[in-house]
């Protein structure tokens, strides 16, 4: 029987926090029964019913999960592009599984180009594995829709925990909340770096940055 594995990932925009890559694989045959979960694109979900399909999917199949940290991301953005950075997790994930059929959530715009990509650096087992990759994946096919609840779990869960760690609730870690670049800019001016966390390789980090060094030269 044909195994499905869907694909998708969380967190590839933040300033703050890892990127996580969520697989899920299931049984052709079984797909129906997490649709009737309620799974549908994780960011349509609230946080409670989100847990509560995470907490049931691995009854019907398999979740695998890559985290690519902040520091990585800023090492590997020296020699590749972000894209590069997520096929590479991809198919880190991609090929830990046996998939007769990966559907990918695609995220640039070709979709034959970014099904070569996966191809290139997957076993040659993969050879035969059917792919599709299709923008709004995740709310077209259930398998990527579970995908993308895998992904989006670890990544909250991760947030929350630094939220923790700092005593300091800074929203959802994008450049975009003001909380956010808040908090950096307060960590900075505290400790005069920023936090191990952060994505140093972003134009927010390299601004704040840029800004306490010169608030810091004025000061004498």
């Amino acid at each position: 029987m044909a195994k499905v594995l869907g694909i998708d990932e969380a967190g590839r925009g933040p300033v703050i926090g890892s990127m996580f890559v969520g697989g899920f694989l299931i049984e052709e045959n079984d797909i129906e029964k997490i649709e009737e979960l309620g799974v549908k694109d994780s960011k349509k979900l609230s946080e409670k019913k989100r847990e509560s399909i995470r907490d049931q999917l691995e009854e019907y199949g398999e979740a695998f999960l890559k985290e690519v940290t902040a520091e990585e991301i800023d090492e590997l953005r020296g020699v590749m592009s972000l894209n590069e950075i997520e096929v590479k997790a991809f198919t880190d994930v991609i090929g830990r599984t046996e998939a007769d059929k990966v559907i990918v959530d695609l995220p640039e715009p070709n979709a034959e180009r970014f099904i070569n990509k996966l191809k290139d650096q997957l076993p040659d087992r993969f050879g035969g594995v059917e792919f599709v990759a299709e923008h709004g994946a995740d709310d077209t096919f259930p398998v990527v829709s579970a995908a993308s609840i895998v992904a989006k779990s670890a990544r909250e869960t991760h947030i929350e925990e630094l939220k923790q760690k700092y005593g300091y609730d800074f929203a959802s870690g994008y450049p975009h909340d003001s909380p956010t670049t808040e908090f950096l800019e307060k960590y900075v001016e505290e400790k005069g770096e920023l936090p191990p966390e952060t994505r140093k390789s972003w134009s927010t980090a390299e601004r704040i940055l840029k800004e306490a060094s010169q608030k810091g030269l004025g000061d004498f």
